[in-house]
């Protein structure tokens, strides 16, 4: 056989499982995307009347919201999600609190109906350093418009959430609190995430199973720089901790 047709013969031994692998992403993208939806407020008053806090996912039979709590608004305002209907347009819903952990800066939002399909709840014990996972939500919203966009993300370490200050003048109230109630930890993600991913389920590509939940970007400076130079590093919390807030809503 000659030199020319084995390389043929190797380039396509090494290109059939990339081409399986990119085929899996695309149908797990699939499966996931309508369960994914946008959190905010709506009133009529406010131009526009919806406003994007972030992003959520249904879980169980589709009547409960996952996000995170960080992005709730104030008692005043009338929270909503938005799930993408089959003709492409949103389709807007009235969600009410069902439990939170603040400090692990979860929410359960309960709707009064089915919206769409549950995501399966993975085991966050088994992520390793060095996982490929991926996560999907709005980043930007307000100014890209509403479109899901999904990224890949490397565990880049598994990390306490609360790392104790190397002084004691720099330990502030809310961490010597965070400290005494214990710690747990996070996924550090080799990924490039925006504000308006907060919320969104981070999961494994092959099954679609979710393991975290989006929670907070590494910001080099300000907010405004978080678009112009972002940092390359984003955090999830792990599921466990979601297991734990829906038993306790159980």
């Amino acid at each position: 056989m000659r030199r020319r047709e084995l390389l043929a013969m190797g380039a396509a031994a090494i290109a059939a499982p990339l081409r399986g692998r990119a085929a899996g992403m695309a149908d797990t993208v699939a499966r996931v995307k309508p369960s994914v939806v946008l959190v905010g407020t709506y009133r009529e008053t406010d131009t526009p009347r919806f406003q994007l806090r972030g992003s959520g996912f249904l879980i169980g039979r589709g009547q409960q919201v996952v996000t995170c709590s960080h992005v709730l608004p104030g008692a005043d305002a009338d929270l909503v999600v938005q799930v993408l209907r089959p003709d492409g347009g949103w389709a807007r819903h009235p969600v009410h609190l069902g439990a939170l952990d603040e400090r692990s800066d979860l929410a359960l939002l309960t709707l009064d109906s089915a919206i769409g399909p549950g995501l399966p709840i993975g085991d966050s014990g088994k992520v390793r350093e060095g996982d490929d996972l991926a996560f999907m939500g709005f980043p930007i919203g307000n100014l890209l418009g509403y479109s899901h966009v999904v990224h890949r993300a490397m565990v880049s370490s598994i990390t306490a959430a609360l790392l104790p200050s190397p002084d004691a003048e720099r330990l502030r109230e809310n961490t010597i609190r965070g400290l005494r109630s214990g710690n747990f930890s996070l996924f550090q993600l080799d990924a490039v995430a925006y504000p308006g991913n907060s919320g969104g389920p981070l999961f494994r590509p092959e099954t679609g199973e979710v393991v975290g939940v989006m929670n907070m970007v590494l910001l080099k400076g300000t907010r405004e720089s978080a678009l112009s130079q972002p940092s390359g590093i984003a955090y999830a919390v792990p599921a466990a901790r979601l297991r734990e807030l829906m038993e306790r809503a159980r």
